[in-house]
């Protein structure tokens, strides 16, 4: 049976192409909220409904930026000020707040605390226990680091291994050879194993 389709009220129906827009950002707010390891297809399902309202009231005074990235803006700002009240901790920069998904992580809170997740308050008390801990336990070890690249070191094996192969980019006669001489190997084997 299929019901007539009326728009919300006080909403214009969607274009085409707006349709499209809005699609996209269904669908990067969706991914982004499994990546959290969300799999409550109804809680995931309803939070998506909410941050593309935030994200379309948005739209109207912000109507050169597409959907997508208001919507991903909405649901990184929504995350952010949730576990900013949770945690109790001011969340300022980026850093902190990949800190407190982490400890969105760490908490268990995709396993064990799906429905309390983007809630009001009050949290039951071993959640809130659980989110504190577990974004002090984030904090140090994943402390900012930077890699500098440093050469190869090979052992003598490494080092010869790699001067033959060099030889045998260099000189395709000698691949071919040494292609040749182990198909040799590998028939003589087989005459010998089957005959």
């Amino acid at each position: 049976m299929d019901l007539p389709h009326q728009p919300l009220a006080g909403i214009a129906p969607l274009s085409p192409d707006a349709k499209e827009e809005w699609e996209e950002a269904y669908a990067a707010v969706e991914a982004y909220l499994q990546a959290l390891r969300l799999r409550n297809r109804l809680l995931i399902a309803e939070l998506v409904r909410r941050i593309l309202w935030q994200a379309a009231a948005r739209k109207v005074s912000e109507p050169d930026k597409p959907g997508r990235i208001l919507a991903m803006e909405e649901a990184l700002s929504e995350i952010a000020t949730w576990t900013q009240q949770v945690l109790d901790e001011p969340l300022e920069n980026r850093r902190l707040a990949a800190r407190g998904r982490l400890a969105l992580l760490l908490a268990g809170v995709p396993e064990k605390w799906q429905g309390t997740f983007l809630t009001p308050a009050p949290w039951p008390d071993e959640f809130v226990e659980s989110m504190r801990s577990s974004y002090l336990a984030a904090g140090p070890r994943f402390a900012e680091l930077t890699m500098r690249p440093q050469p190869l070191e090979l052992n003598a094996l490494g080092t010869g291994a790699a001067q033959w192969w060099e030889t045998m980019e260099r000189r395709p006669i000698v691949r071919i050879m040494f292609a040749g001489v182990l198909l040799a190997l590998v028939a003589i084997g087989l005459w010998f194993t089957f005959f």
